[in-house]
Parts: C-alpha cells; structure tokens; sequence
C-alpha cells in the first residue's frame, strides 16, 4: 500500500505518528485486516521504529489495531455485532455532549457547524461519500468539544474508527441528501440553547441510525462471529 509521506518540519513523536496512523486508517488508506509493518513506516517517515512501535501500542489500547504472534499489527475489523453496541453508547455520550454545548456553544462554532453542514450537502450532491462522512465526523466531534468536557472528548475519541465505520454503513441506508439535513434539527437546538432539546435530538439521531442498522439481514461472516 502506499501512503503519500508528509513533509515534517520537526521532530516526529510518537504523538505525530499515531495521528498519522489513525488518519490514515480512518480514511481507509488501511483498510480493515490489513496488516501495518513498523519498519514500513518507519521508513516512510523517515524515522527509527522505536517511537513507531510506541504509536502502535498506543492505537491497539485505543481499539484501532490488534496484535498477535503470528500475524503482527493488522487493522481492527469491526463487526456488525460491535456497531450495535457501539450506538446506544454513543447516543448517550453525545446526549451529554449536545446538552452541555447548548449551554456553552458561541457563534463562531455555530458558524462552523453550518459550514460543515453546507460541507455535507455540497458533497451529496457531487455523490462524494468520503468527503461527506469526514464533514459529519468532524461535525460530531466539534458538538462533543463544545461541550467543554476533556474526558467526554477523550472518550469519543476512543471511539473514532468504530463511530466511523457506523457512519459509512449508515449512509448505506438512506439518500446522501437525506443523511447531511438530519443534522439541521441539531443545530437548531443548539443556536437556541436548549439543553434538554439539544440532547434529545442528539439521541435520536444516532438511536434511528442504530435502528436502520438492525434491520439490516447480518452477512454470513457477522452471523459467525455473533
């Protein structure tokens, strides 16, 4: 696989190369399954595999990678079985997040959420599905930072490569059109500052998406590991 190498100014720690892994791995660049050699990377960052083996352990403690004897660091697969318990604990969480960034959110990240809607739009009218899951992730996760809590932000953060594989099985089941107004509700109970409002809507919208995911048949190889 080839990863287009960034051009670092500084000194690269294990900070940046983790980014750089769960960037790479969130756009698909790893694909799930897919196997990541340290020294492969080490080399395309032009670095030693120290600080490359320290990022890996740190993405497989935050669910991104597994590792085994035999196998090495290979890309977690997420299952059906993980989406649907991954969503009504994302609901909750970012229940809370919305309902405290009512309270707490300024006009320029409201600007900034209405920018990333119109992102959404834009690109479900040109059909670019990536560009349309990255506007809503960041979307999501700029509501979670709203809300002023670091530990809430880590925690969704945790979630980042399942939140992402949810997102892009839940664009499967409905219009691109219809996925990017469903977050117009949210906004809106924001700019009133409406905590209560802010969170229910939150909640919903991730609990119909759950729903739309369950009444999806599950393929052979979800039934072999539910």
């Amino acid at each position: 696989m080839n990863i287009r190498t960034p051009i670092l100014g500084r000194r690269v720690l294990r900070e940046d190369i983790k980014e750089f892994l769960i960037d790479a791995i969130v756009k698909g660049q790893y694909r799930p399954g897919e196997r990541i050699v340290e020294s492969r990377v080490a080399q395309e960052l032009g670095v030693s595999q120290g600080p490359v083996r320290e990022a890996l352990r740190d993405l497989e403690l935050l669910g991104f990678v597994v590792s085994s004897p035999y196998r090495g660091t290979q890309v977690r697969k997420v299952s059906r079985r993980d989406l649907l318990e991954l969503y009504p604990i994302r609901a909750a969480l970012e229940g809370v997040a919305a309902r405290a960034a009512a309270i707490r959110i300024d006009e320029a990240t409201l600007r900034q959420l209405e920018e990333l809607l119109a992102e959404m739009r834009d690109a479900a009218v040109r059909n670019e599905l990536h560009a349309q899951t990255a506007a809503n992730i960041a979307f999501h996760r700029l509501i979670v930072q709203a809300a002023g809590n670091r530990l809430l932000l880590q925690y969704w953060d945790s979630m980042q490569l399942y939140t992402t594989t949810f997102v892009t099985v839940a664009m499967a089941q409905r219009t691109p059109q219809e996925l990017a107004e469903r977050h117009q509700v949210i906004i809106e109970a924001l700019r009133d500052r409406d905590p209560q409002r802010a969170e229910q809507v939150m909640r919903r919208h991730i609990e119909e998406a759950g729903e739309w995911l369950q009444a999806v048949p599950p393929s052979e190889e979800d039934q072999g590991q539910e």
